[in-house]
């Protein structure tokens, strides 16, 4: 009987880097499922970045791609699956706005500044909210064992 696995035309596994990006972004997304829609859409606007934070924090990183992710992450602040997916959308559209503003000289908002600056606001508050419930949540978690 012949093998049924054509074993020369299968990848090596190790040595695939796709295959390993796909399974790391995968396995991330798991524990991330709103990260991970933010990121799918920057690494399809720009597959060289392949992240949101790697596409906003890139000053050379072209005015189109961040243009069109910004679309995209407000599609997403719109019609999002869960509030997080929503939520995150809505932070990441505001970090495009800012990023094409603080790398390119570019406005690719609506919005004026002060809804800009609401926006920001709002977005810090809820981080130091989740920093400051993350402790406590780990306290009470080792207090129930």
């Amino acid at each position: 009987m012949t093998d049924p696995v054509d074993r020369t035309n299968r990848p090596d596994p190790a040595g695939d880097g796709a295959i390993r990006d796909t399974l790391a972004w995968v396995l991330h997304s798991i524990d991330h499922p709103a990260q991970a829609a933010g990121d799918w859409i920057a690494y399809e606007v720009d597959p060289a970045r392949g992240s949101a934070v790697a596409l906003l924090t890139d000053p050379t990183a072209p005015l189109s791609r961040i243009r069109r992710a910004r679309v995209l992450w407000a599609a997403l602040r719109a019609e999002g699956e869960t509030a997080e997916e929503r939520a995150m959308g809505s932070r990441l559209a505001i970090a495009a706005a800012a990023a094409a503003f603080l790398f390119h000289g570019e406005r690719i908002t609506s919005h004026d500044d002060a809804a800009m600056l609401a926006a920001f606001d709002a977005a810090l508050a809820e981080r130091r909210r989740q920093a400051r419930a993350a402790p406590e949540a780990a306290g009470g978690t080792r207090g129930a064992e």
